[in-house]
């Protein structure tokens, strides 16, 4: 409890530094359905039991209220579970966490601590965390199956493919992201912005990676964006963190897509930035591009010479890769009550 409220007091200071200009945002008023406790003021103490009371192909906003506590349960919203939006008390106050893993007899995608099939959901100011440690392989906190998923002001946890989007579009905002090897992974067409990335101490021998996107087509539109975050050490990390190799992202498949722009990198970012996978031939087919990062790990001259990389200035073509084009966001984002930046900073 105390790591997180250090932490939660790091990302204010973060965000104080960077420009939230044109954020948009619409308020909706909340009134949750169901109330989640273990404190006897609710007769739900689960959330999935909340979840299960939801009507299926619900039109409806429905609001469920998690209170201050840690829940140890492995959450499933279903597709038919629409129109769901899941409040905490705060990313260091309630707390859902699981230990599943590869390592443990768990197929990848059935790691997650919490997993999202439906539409139109958000959760909001709670932490998801899966505990399994760097010795668990493979073990998802988070895995995000399909379109019109956000998560605002949430904690996502864990070293090895922490997050899994999946496929869809989707959405993160002003959150934290924790792992180790290739903790930002899948298929989806994903923004996460206003966010603070933090890579941790993992087991000796491995290098970090932060992403692994897995676009197999060019007919796909698809990929990994960050925008305006922060990518830094975790505190356990910090000490040795010169002394592991640390990259921005390395290709899951064919076609893997991922940009990083108006971002802040530390000093941990190795200077090639990107690294191969396993010695894949997608180096011709890939798309990775850097634009007006800053800090110091951002300078670009010691990156690989790949044909697939790009140091984009032009803003003409990086706007493709907004909230508003890449995962039309204008258009639904506003109905989550998700603040969000349209565009590029400047």
């Amino acid at each position: 409890m105390a790591k997180l409220f250090v932490l939660s007091l790091l990302i204010v200071l973060i965000f104080i530094l960077h420009p939230q200009a044109n954020i948009s945002s619409t308020a909706i008023p909340i009134q949750a359905n169901i109330i989640v406790a273990l404190d006897g003021s609710s007769p739900i103490k689960s959330i999935n039991e909340a979840i299960d009371m939801i009507p299926n192909h619900n039109e409806n906003l429905f609001v469920i209220l998690v209170k201050e506590v840690v829940y140890n349960e492995n959450v499933l919203i279903k597709e038919s579970k629409t129109n769901v939006m899941m409040i905490g008390e705060g990313m260091e106050k309630t707390i859902i966490e699981s230990n599943r893993s590869v390592k443990g007899g768990f197929y990848t995608d059935k790691t997650a601590t919490m997993e999202v099939q439906a539409t139109n959901f958000v959760a909001k100011d709670l932490a998801i965390i899966n505990n399994a440690g760097p010795q668990g392989e493979q073990a998802v906190a988070l895995r995000t199956g399909n379109s019109q998923i956000a998560f605002h002001r949430c904690s996502i946890q864990g070293y090895q493919d922490t997050l899994f989007a999946a496929f869809g579009e989707q959405f993160f905002s002003e959150c934290q992201i924790f792992g180790t090897v290739d903790f930002i992974f899948g298929e989806a067409a994903v923004v996460i912005q206003n966010s603070s990335i933090f890579v941790r101490k993992l087991l000796p021998g491995q290098p970090n990676v932060i992403t692994a996107q897995g676009r197999r087509s060019d007919l796909e539109n698809n990929g990994i964006v960050l925008h305006n975050c922060t990518i830094t050490s975790a505190p356990e990390f910090f000490q040795i963190r010169k002394s592991v190799e640390t990259y921005l992202g390395r290709p899951w498949k064919t076609f893997s897509r991922t940009i990083i722009m108006e971002s802040f990198l530390d000093d941990l970012i190795h200077p090639k930035g990107w690294l191969d996978y396993n010695g894949t031939s997608a180096l011709p087919t890939l798309y990775y591009a850097e634009y007006r990062n800053f800090g110091p790990g951002a300078n670009t001259n010691g990156r690989v010479q790949w044909s697939g990389y790009h140091v984009l200035t032009d803003p003409k073509l990086v706007r493709k890769f907004t909230v508003k084009r890449f995962i039309n966001g204008t258009n639904w984002l506003p109905g989550l009550g998700v603040p969000f930046i349209p565009g590029l900073l400047n």
